[in-house]
């Protein structure tokens, strides 16, 4: 039911997704095409600094897509349109970093599945710090840790599954990519299709987090200052 409501949502908020996602996949197919084509530049080629500038666009992607997630349905109010317009925490980009940094330090191994393990079970211990930041009430990494503890495994399988699918996808495109001529217009549109894949996965962990979120915590959204209940609703227990 979690992964049928956020296709929904998804569905529902298709202007969003492709305004953010198509930039990424064509900067990431200019990118793979220059560096394809241009040989003064093949020492760039898979250098970790791309990683690393693709993760902290991810983060951005994600925080934008958490707060459309967390603000679903709520009623129009300067508040709503405040937390809309706010920027991406600092928080946010930096625990997007140390994750990246992570997976840097572990490519090396010849075991990727340990690896994306690795990375999982690492994001998922704090990853609830993400939507609180997101919602412009930031937590703790200790208050992020013990508000995800209750759902460590479904947060676990969550981050897990996507990083196994991203990797999947990777490889299929790849072994595509094979098959077609060897042209610089494969490689870029391999690269551009595995970051709308990403932009997809990222999608779906974005609005589970904030599901999670609400769920685990008495955050409500804003309400107009005239609104007949406001602030009447029932609120989730705080774990």
């Amino acid at each position: 039911m979690a992964a049928l409501s956020a296709f929904i949502f998804w569905c529902r908020h298709q202007g969003t997704f492709w305004l953010m996602a198509l930039p990424i996949a064509g900067l990431a197919a200019a990118i793979a095409y220059v560096l394809d084509t241009r040989r003064e530049f093949i020492d760039w080629q898979h250098h970790w600094s791309w990683d690393l500038l693709f993760t902290l666009i991810y983060a951005m992607f994600l925080d934008r897509w958490i707060k459309e997630a967390l603000l679903e349905d709520a009623l129009p109010c300067d508040e709503v349109d405040e937390m809309r317009r706010s920027t991406v925490a600092v928080r946010f980009l930096t625990f997007a970093a140390a994750l990246c940094l992570l997976a840097i330090m572990m490519a090396p191994s010849p075991y990727i599945e340990l690896n994306a393990v690795a990375c999982a079970a690492a994001a998922s211990v704090f990853v609830m710090l993400l939507p609180s930041l997101a919602a412009n009430k930031p937590l703790s990494l200790h208050e992020a840790f013990v508000l995800g503890r209750p759902v460590q495994s479904h947060l676990f399988l969550l981050i897990g599954g996507a990083i196994l699918v991203s990797l999947l996808t990777g490889l299929g495109l790849t072994l595509v990519a094979m098959m077609l001529p060897a042209k610089p217009w494969v490689v870029a549109m391999v690269a551009g299709l595995q970051r709308v894949v990403d932009c997809l996965l990222l999608a779906g962990v974005g609005y589970g987090l904030a599901s999670f979120f609400r769920t685990l915590t008495d955050w409500q959204q804003p309400e107009p200052a005239d609104h007949p209940f406001r602030g009447l609703r029932l609120r989730a227990k705080k774990a």
